[in-house]
């Protein structure tokens, strides 16, 4: 142990440093040893590292005296490098607030102040000191009660323990939380590439991180006996297959969701305030595993769903029936019954006969706002607005197969109505819509932030047609939603057949050609 202060992860990360050192050339500086450490070691500095862009090759071979880094004997027989360093974590992570728990986050703002070399490679990257001391500061872990309570996060009365024992349990379920969790969070990284789902998992681990951390981590590895551990002797033939990468997933987020509930109890026994920030951990588990489970089946049924309509009657050029007849014989597979001032009983019987031609055709129907009369027709789903019902009080009507989308305009609401559970979103209004007025348009922006971070099957939507569809694929759009660019149109099967193509078009093809007429 360097200093009783650290977490087991800083006191890691400081002992590759000294290995890195001892292994390396003698012209290594300790500070670079220690940035190798913090980017190869779990924890928030790896995460910032990456986030910055940092690479190692830019790194300076300098000391933090300006010098050549002593020789190897010199460094292995003296520790000063650690203890300034290590002086240095510790105040920032008094200063910020942690003043029980100097981690890895706190070494790497340590060594920007430690080394004017280091700091000056540091600002190069995508990320201020600034901005990782605001993070910092936000991200300490708090329990939600009320500012005049006063809380003790460590309460007098503890459960009776037997330590050794106790320790293996928490040790070993804290390993597997961690895993489980990076295995998902990978799948959703480098699968899915969604930064919503990643950065909830991000969010989660940080927590559980600060909550181990204070509940006396550091302690737990030296009780640790993974050789006599007779656990991994009776390993079941299942657990050595996996099928798919979604079996992986899926046995990654059981691992992480059974050890946060085995932290939860046994964490009772020491600190009942920080189990249940663990629970609350746990709890966020389920509802990702909801997310991933609703990704993966709608990408499935909505895979060839690029080309939606919304019908409104008193909207159409001609009758809907030709209408809505001729977008699905041109490729459009979903219909969306978008009536406001009809009878309920004259939209029960159109309903009906909608729901005959999309079934003949293959295709899904959708009925807005109206979950009552999507479950009476036998429709496939529902969409929602804002000023709607929500997507949970929807499916207790609709049930665990109905589709449900949900009308957003700004990335907060596309990430409350993917963890609530929708199916896929609808994303704009793009530009002015003939059939619906808006006083703000989040326009292509915000089809750019929504294709850059979520994964759940989306609808550009709002005053699409074929003379600015190119501009929304190019934004990053793969599927539309569109009403007057057909209901409107002279010729509705041909305003539809030319919007299918377009879809179809690779994206690359639809690039080049834009830089040729440019």
């Amino acid at each position: 142990m360097f200093h009783e202060s650290l977490t087991s992860g800083a006191v890691r990360v400081l002992e590759l440093a000294t290995q890195l050192l001892d292994r390396g050339s003698p012209e290594m500086p300790a500070s670079k040893a220690l940035f190798l450490a913090l980017r190869d070691s779990p924890g928030r500095a790896a995460d910032w590292i990456e986030e910055a862009g940092l690479h190692l090759k830019d790194f300076p071979n300098l000391d933090p005296g300006g010098g050549e880094q002593k020789d190897k004997s010199s460094v292995e027989s003296e520790i000063d490098w650690r203890v300034a360093l290590v002086r240095i974590a510790d105040r920032i992570a008094i200063h910020s607030g942690s003043p029980d728990a100097t981690g890895t986050d706190h070494l790497f703002l340590g060594l920007w102040e430690w080394d004017s070399l280091a700091a000056a490679f540091f600002e190069s990257g995508r990320l201020t000191r600034e901005e990782l001391w605001r993070r910092l500061e936000a991200d300490l872990p708090v329990i939600e009660t009320p500012l005049d309570t006063e809380v003790d996060l460590r309460p007098s009365q503890q459960g009776s323990r037997d330590e050794a024992g106790l320790f293996r349990i928490l040790d070993a379920s804290a390993n597997r939380a961690r895993e489980g969790l990076r295995v998902v969070e990978d799948f959703v990284r480098f699968q899915l590439d969604d930064a919503a789902l990643q950065q909830e998992l991000k969010d989660i681990r940080h927590k559980l991180t600060a909550s181990l951390v204070q509940l006396g981590q550091s302690n737990w590895i030296a009780s640790r006996d993974a050789v006599g551990d007779v656990g991994p002797r009776g390993s079941l033939a299942s657990e050595q297959y996996r099928g798919s990468i979604l079996d992986v997933v899926r046995a990654g987020m059981k691992r992480a969701e059974e050890a946060l509930r085995t932290l939860e109890e046994y964490g009772k026994l020491f600190d009942a305030e920080l189990a249940q920030r663990i629970s609350e951990c746990r709890y966020r588990m389920y509802s990702v595993e909801k997310t991933l489970e609703n990704i993966h089946h709608n990408r499935t049924r909505l895979a060839n769903c690029r080309a939606y309509l919304l019908v409104t009657a008193e909207s159409c050029r001609f009758d809907p029936e030709t209408i809505i007849r001729d977008a699905l014989a041109a490729g459009f597979h979903m219909i969306q019954l978008r009536e406001k001032n009809t009878s309920t009983r004259t939209l029960l019987d159109y309903a009906r006969r909608v729901r005959d031609w999309t079934k003949e055709a293959g295709a899904l129907l959708i009925i807005n706002d109206r979950v009552d009369l999507a479950a009476a027709v036998g429709a496939d789903g529902v969409h929602l607005g804002q000023d709607d019902l929500t997507v949970e009080e929807a499916r207790k009507i609709l049930g665990g197969r109905g589709v449900i989308g949900v009308s957003t305009h700004r990335r907060e609401q596309a990430r409350e109505a993917i963890f609530a559970g929708a199916d896929y979103l609808g994303v704009g209004p793009v530009f002015p819509s003939q059939t619906k007025s808006f006083e703000e348009f989040p326009g292509l922006t915000y089809v750019r932030e929504v294709a850059a971070s979520v994964s759940l099957p989306w609808f550009a939507i709002g005053g699409i047609d074929s003379s600015n569809l190119k501009s929304v694929q190019l934004a990053g759009a793969r599927r539309i939603a569109v009403s007057s660019a057909i209901c409107a149109a002279p010729n509705p099967r041909h305003a539809a057949s030319t919007l299918v193509k377009m879809l179809q078009a690779p994206v690359t093809e639809i690039a080049a050609a834009e830089n040729h007429a440019e």
